[in-house]
């Protein structure tokens, strides 16, 4: 007997549970919570902070947005990609900052359009 076939919001789901579990990360009052080493980041739709006590209520933060490539992908999808990226390497949060409105592909470079080849 087959499985029922999971909706795209199902299988997004699906894939941010596993990423959840992969990284340690928790939902908390509607954000994504992931703390690698003594830094936390709280991601949240297409927005992420990075706090650097997440201890102390008064630490400062530093804010920006990610975007993704894809703009049909369901929002949890986006989440658990931001999040494995985050996990693997920290430092994209800085790029982000700098770049802010620019997609950035899986390795963390820059998305862009190759006129002639599609794309890049």
């Amino acid at each position: 007997m087959r499985a029922p076939a999971l909706s795209r919001d199902q299988r997004a789901a699906a894939f941010l549970n596993r990423i959840l579990a992969l990284t340690g990360a928790t939902k908390i009052d509607g954000a994504y919570v992931l703390n690698v080493g003594k830094v936390q980041f709280q991601l949240r739709d297409r927005f992420i902070r990075r706090v650097q006590n997440p201890k102390d209520p008064k630490s400062p933060y530093e804010e920006t947005c990610f975007y993704l490539v894809h703009n049909g992908m369901p929002k949890v999808e986006e989440i658990a990609t931001a999040l494995l990226h985050l996990s693997t390497n920290p430092a994209l949060f800085d790029k982000w900052a700098l770049q802010n409105g620019v997609a950035f592909k899986a390795d963390g470079k820059v998305f862009d359009r190759c006129p002639l080849m599609g794309l890049r």
